[in-house]
């Protein structure tokens, strides 16, 4: 207990054991004061660390938490005030007098005391020696007052008096005696006073004998005189735990052999024939103070800093000393640590019975795995049989036809009965032959760009494929087909339906429709050429008789003629009203110019009746377009714009036509108020069918971008092919 702080680094030492090493302290000091410091970009923190001695607390340790809680450079500063005169007042005046002297020019930032008599004196000096430096204590014993000192915060730790006094009188309960072996200098009394009041609390039940004293045979005679039923308080401590003194060690070995003995340090009774004790956990003690430490250094003020009390103190005791002294360890308290215990059988030779029972348990593991893996792969194996004869079942009667082939040479493997009636082949006729050997692809190289495209993504959906019978009967087949594993080997499993029939009712719906485009379109060339030739020159004719009635009116008449100017004013309306409406129904632009002058007059004439701006743009539209792909794109145009005009709420809108040698591309764009595209798709309007079916006709395609709030985008595209001729000829 009595260790000196011995600091690495720039950590300074000092001893104040007489006044003539007060003076030397003071050269000393004078000396660190006017040292240059070397300049940093920040400026070092300066921490004066007060030890009360006795080494209970582990000052590197507070150190380095600091450290590791406070970035900035640290010095550090240790005085150890430990003294046979400390509790001399002329002693402690001039050691006052001579920090203050030795730290006049240094700026310290913060004092660490460490135990109670470290703390007392930096509490009635701190005026002299260091005013308004902020004091952070540890391992501080004695009870704290109602109000923390100003500018004061740390660690408060039990001193484990109590709870050794305790253990000990419940170990021995037939203890008639305490003997409490102290030094006796200044630095014990309060540790003796603590204990004397603890000891109240059995002053009915046991005596306290006092062992004041340094290590000497006369005290190992006063212990031979100590009465039965005593134990013992040993707190003789040697003056450096690295080189223990022989006396203290000799005495606490004598003590050991004929008096239970216990301690408030256990560690030093442990080892050495004592029972144990109850201490403070002082790594602890230390780490907490260095955090609250740390937060000082970074700026908090300690009257802001609560002080932290350390956990309860852990009770240690020695298993052999137990054993000696007849103890039982149901006696021991919850919680108590024992040390030095005699292995049992089982403890000594654990691992070897944890190998042995490991090794037991994992070979039953093995054996258990091996019939539950058996007995797993006869289950599978039968749960395979019923699923090969489901597939098979269902492979043979499915109403689609489903053929095997291998993937390696292309020959079929199985067959089903529907692919028998659906090709005309029977199974014993194709086993082992290539789909290109009976001829059953009507396109070879559709065939090849199947199997790559099957090798490639392992399967295809959706494909079309026209196949040939038997008979030589060509018919139109749709299916799908992946790659599955047959005895270990890749092969195409390819489900087909016969949809020859389907394909020519489209065609006939296809055609059908087209018939009655055509005929809608002849009938509105029919009604624009009546309104244009007939009706147009009818009204003409009106107008040119109300102009001939209003010349022969006497000039008195004005109100008549007023009347007729009227007229003639809603006929050459209604002329203009015919006469676009002839064009909207038929487009003499288209015929005779071509699309894109049908489209650019379209967009002018619509800008200028309904007021709004069109931003047309064309090009590369070819000049020999087919008319079936001129007319279409034309009536979705107007469609379009008229939707666009009629729903968007907004009066600019966007127009494209754009030409190349693979197709024609039409765009109609608004940021109007937009519609749910998919909802308008699902329904019943006939301008987005019109649109469609027209499209559908020449090859083309119609896709609209729209939602709520975020406009829409009409977008058609016809392709330019040889494919377009066969709807023209059938238009």
């Amino acid at each position: 207990m009595k260790t000196a702080s011995r600091m690495a680094g720039r950590t300074r030492a000092l001893d104040f054991s007489s006044f003539s090493r007060l003076n030397a302290l003071l050269g000393f000091l004078l000396f660190l004061a006017f040292v240059p410091l070397s300049t940093a970009q920040t400026a070092p923190k300066n921490v004066l660390i007060l030890s009360g001695g006795r080494g209970r607390v582990s000052i590197n340790q507070m150190e380095a938490s600091l450290r590791s809680h406070f970035s900035g450079p640290v010095n550090f500063s240790v005085v150890d005030l430990e003294n046979p005169r400390f509790d001399q007042k002329a002693y402690l005046d001039n050691l006052a007098a001579a920090l203050r002297a030795g730290y006049a020019n240094e700026k310290l930032d913060l004092v660490v005391a460490v135990m109670s008599t470290s703390v007392q004196f930096a509490l009635q000096y701190r005026d002299r020696i260091f005013p308004g430096v902020p004091i952070v204590f540890m391992s501080f014993i004695d009870p704290l007052p109602d109000k923390v000192w100003p500018g004061v915060t740390g660690v408060v730790s039990s001193n484990g008096i109590a709870e050794t006094i305790d253990l000990a009188l419940r170990l021995r309960p037939e203890t008639k005696a305490v003997a409490i072996m102290t030094q006796g200098d200044p630095i014990d009394r309060p540790w003796l006073e603590a204990e004397h009041a603890e000891l109240l609390r059995y002053r009915d039940k046991v005596e306290v004998i006092d062992l004041i004293g340094p290590a000497s045979p006369d005290l190992l005679e006063r212990v031979a005189a100590l009465p039965p039923h005593t134990v013992v308080l040993f707190q003789l401590y040697p003056a450096d735990a690295n080189q223990p003194a022989f006396g203290v060690f000799d005495v606490l070995a004598a003590v050991t052999q004929r008096l239970p003995t216990y301690s408030i340090s256990p560690a030093l009774v442990l080892e050495r024939g004592g029972v144990g004790g109850a201490t403070y956990d002082p790594s602890k003690d230390a780490v907490l103070a260095g955090e609250l430490a740390a937060r000082v250094l970074a700026g908090e003020r300690a009257d802001d800093i609560p002080v932290v009390h350390n956990s309860k103190p852990e009770m240690f005791v020695n298993w052999r000393q137990l054993r000696r002294w007849n103890i039982s360890d149901s006696a021991l308290p919850p919680g108590t640590h024992v040390v030095d215990r005699e292995l049992t059988l089982w403890e000594q030779g654990r691992k070897y019975f944890l190998t042995g029972i490991a090794l037991i348990v994992v070979q039953a593991l093995f054996i258990f795995g091996l019939f539950w893996q058996r007995a797993r792969r006869r289950k599978a194996e039968i749960e395979l049989g019923k699923s090969e004869q489901k597939f098979s079942k269902a492979f043979r009667h499915s109403p689609l036809a489903k053929a095997i082939v291998r993937a390696s040479d292309d020959r079929y493997v199985e067959v089903n009965e529907t692919f028998e009636l659906q090709t005309g082949w029977t199974r014993d006729e194709i086993i082992g032959r290539s789909p290109l050997d009976i001829s059953l692809w009507v396109d070879a190289d559709q065939r090849a760009a199947f199997l790559k495209q099957l090798l490639t993504e392992s399967s295809v959906r959706d494909f079309e494929v026209r196949f040939r019978r038997k008979d030589g009967q060509i018919r139109t087949g749709l299916g799908s087909a992946e790659l599955i594993e047959v005895e270990g080997e890749p092969c195409a499993l390819s489900v087909i339906a016969d949809i020859t029939d389907r394909k020519q009712a489209e065609e006939v719906i296809a055609s059908f429709s087209g018939k009655l485009i055509d005929a809608q379109e002849a009938e509105r060339t029919h009604i624009a050429r009546e309104l244009h030739d007939d009706i147009n020159q009818r009204l003409a004719m009106v107008a040119v008789n109300l102009k001939a009635l209003k010349q022969d009116l006497p000039g008195s008449d004005v109100k008549m003629s007023q009347r007729i100017q009227e007229a003639c004013e809603q006929v050459a309306g209604l002329e203009n009203d015919i006469q676009a409406l002839s064009h909207r129904l038929h487009s003499s632009n288209l015929e005779y110019l071509g699309l894109e002058a049908a489209a650019t007059s379209l967009c002018t004439e619509l800008s200028e009746r309904q007021n709004i701006k069109i931003d047309f743009r064309c090009c590369a539209i070819p000049e020999d377009l087919p008319r079936e792909v001129s007319l279409c794109l034309f009536r979705v145009l107007q469609e379009a714009l008229h939707n666009a005009v009629k729903y968007s709420g907004v009066g600019v809108f966007e127009v494209s036509l754009t030409g190349s040698p693979q197709a024609i591309e039409l765009k109609v764009h608004d940021s109007g108020v937009g519609f749910d595209a998919k909802v308008a798709s699902n329904g019943h309007g006939l301008g987005l069918t019109s649109m469609r079916e027209r499209l559908r006709l020449v090859d083309g395609q119609l896709s609209i971008d729209s939602k709520p709030n975020q406009g829409t985008t009409v977008f058609a595209r016809v392709p330019l092919s040889d494919e377009t001729a066969p709807h023209s000829a059938a238009a």
